[in-house]
């Protein structure tokens, strides 16, 4: 606990923001130095970078995606303690869910020392309040990102401004506050960024205006999802307000290649809101899902990923004339000309066996009979040196895209009724549905095709599972029963006695449904804190409390 409460950060080498390895690596400076540090906008800027890459690490590595999407039901994996989110078997021991935890207090805590070092420091160099505002608001943006995931995976979290403070005060170990405190805490940081961001940075990657309008919006719809609140119909009402503005007004754009959109070259495009800016450089500086993802040496130079895949649950959830299923994941005869392009390109069969040796499987049917696509980008050859040898890529992740934006304003359009006919929530939906994905244009659209879109759109994200906590808070007993409909436990198994010739062959593969049903519960719904934080902090064991917020925050 003290290590996610402490800022104690080493003075960094001073360098130029020239290169995009200097814009993800300079670390925060501590109180200590604060004051001789922070002399030019130059140098104010270089700390906030910090909060663009390597601070993620331990939260994005795996926890992200694990809890995000093992266990919202996309991502099929069942080795060891990774595979207890599938299984929903995980514990407070688990280890994930420690990194998950501390990684984004360590987010939290560099925010912090952003916010509570820089601006005196700053000010007594003559810097101006301007681009103090900026900063500040740069770190606030992150502060409160942080907190929505926190109070989203974990409820009722401790709120942490101040860790010197508490350090110095013998007040290390504080109590949970509600989560109501935590949703206002994370909106005024957000107003705060909103106000004080520019409509568009100098800087690719940074966060923008329209990045905090866009959170915003969010967290005012998943506000508004616990509809037995006083004020959801007022959250729903702001959520729209401020997704229409960003559609409306930001001049952005999506994406309009999906198959690419997930590449090194679609990195901080119109679509891109907020992104982990990654690069090649080492461990925890790249996309790692690469790597993690990947699903044999044939098309990546690093791979995990030979038992990951879309659950069954999800790939029914796909139109056969979706264009978007193909880069989301593989399965069989889908090609691909950016993998493996020495060779021509990659085509998927279950069973691959080499062509100079039909005896050889290089590589195995999983069972799933698919695997991830998406962020999977090939070996170093295939992207000019965009993948390292350190399980590391070059290929952004997503944290929020304009097209959530897009879905927010039609989920708030529907407010707490079942569907809607709202003018612009028809073609925010089609602009995805139907000319994105390919799919014939709707004039209606109810909060099922939403939830279903959602999940096409968005699938590996690691955004679904707070779908279904907003599905939760509206009907928590439609939300449980949503989740153990998927039939988890379901998987593919090749036919015994079939001629081992026909082993791409569909029909020669049966499903097994095993007697034991996984089933969730509600008290799954929210994550245990990690039991090495209760152990040293039992307080945090006890109900939790408001906050209460100072006239500054």
């Amino acid at each position: 606990m003290k290590k996610i409460f402490s800022i104690i950060f080493i003075a960094a080498v001073l360098m130029g923001i020239s290169s995009c390895k200097d814009f993800l690596t300079v670390v925060p400076q501590s109180s200590l130095v604060a004051d001789n540090y922070y002399d030019s906008e130059a140098k104010v800027r270089a700390n906030t970078a910090s909060l663009y890459g390597f601070v993620w690490n331990d939260f994005q590595i795996c926890f992200m995606w694990m809890a995000g999407d093992e266990l919202a039901g996309d991502l099929y994996y069942t080795y060891a303690q990774e595979g207890q989110f599938y299984y929903l078997s995980f514990t407070s021991g688990n280890t994930y869910i420690n990194d998950g935890w501390t990684g984004l207090f360590r987010v939290v805590s560099f925010a912090n020392s952003i916010i509570n070092d820089m601006p005196s420091a700053a000010s007594g160099n003559g810097v101006s309040q301007t681009v103090i505002n900026h900063a500040l608001a740069e770190a606030r943006f992150f502060r409160g990102l942080a907190y929505y995931y926190l109070t989203e995976y974990w409820g009722a979290v401790p709120i942490i401004t101040n860790a010197t403070e508490n350090i110095t005060s013998n007040n290390l170990f504080v109590k949970r506050n509600t989560q109501s405190s935590i949703y206002e805490f994370i909106r005024r940081d957000l107003v705060f960024a909103m106000d004080n961001l520019p409509e568009k940075d100098s800087e690719a990657g940074r966060v923008t205006k329209w990045s905090a309008e866009g959170l915003l919006s969010k967290l005012y719809l998943t506000m508004a999802s616990h509809l037995d609140d006083a004020a959801s119909a007022d959250n729903f009402a702001n959520a729209k307000k401020y997704a229409a503005d960003v559609i409306e007004n930001s001049g952005l754009s999506l994406y309009p290649d999906y198959s690419t959109m997930f590449d090194i070259g679609a990195n901080n495009s119109d679509e891109s809101l907020c992104a982990i800016q990654c690069f090649v450089g080492g461990y925890g500086y790249g996309n790692p899902r690469n790597c993690a993802w990947g699903r044999s040496s044939v098309i990546c130079d690093q791979c995990w990923g030979a038992g990951k895949g879309p659950t069954l649950s999800l790939q029914n959830c796909y139109d056969s004339s979706d264009k978007r299923r193909k880069w989301v994941y593989m399965t069989l005869n889908d090609y691909y000309p950016n993998l493996d392009k020495s060779n021509g390109g990659y085509t998927y069969y279950f069973v691959n066996r080499d062509p100079a040796d039909n005896s050889v499987r290089l590589e195995e049917s999983s069972q799933m009979l698919a695997h991830i696509k998406k962020y999977v980008i090939g070996k170093a050859s295939d992207t000019d040196g965009g993948v390292g040898d350190s399980q590391d890529a070059a290929n952004n992740v997503y944290l929020l895209r304009l097209s959530d934006v897009y879905m927010v304003y039609v989920e708030a359009s529907i407010g707490s009724g079942s569907s809607t006919t709202d003018p612009l929530a028809i073609s925010s939906f089609n602009a995805i549905h139907s000319t994105r994905a390919g799919l014939a244009p709707v004039s209606s659209v109810t909060y099922s095709q939403l939830l279903k879109e959602r999940r096409c759109e968005f699938a590996f994200e690691s955004c679904d599972w707070f779908d279904v906590k907003r599905y939760f808070y509206r009907d928590p007993d439609a939300a449980i029963a949503y989740l153990n409909n998927m039939n988890r436990e379901n998987y593919y198994q090749f036919i015994s006695g079939t001629d081992q010739s026909l082993e791409n062959t569909r029909s020669s593969y049966e499903i097994v449904e095993p007697d034991v049903k996984l089933t969730f519960n509600k008290s799954q719904m929210y994550l245990p804190i990690p039991a090495s934080v209760t152990t040293t902090a039992p307080i945090l064991n006890e109900d939790p409390v408001d906050y209460k917020f100072s006239n500054e925050e």
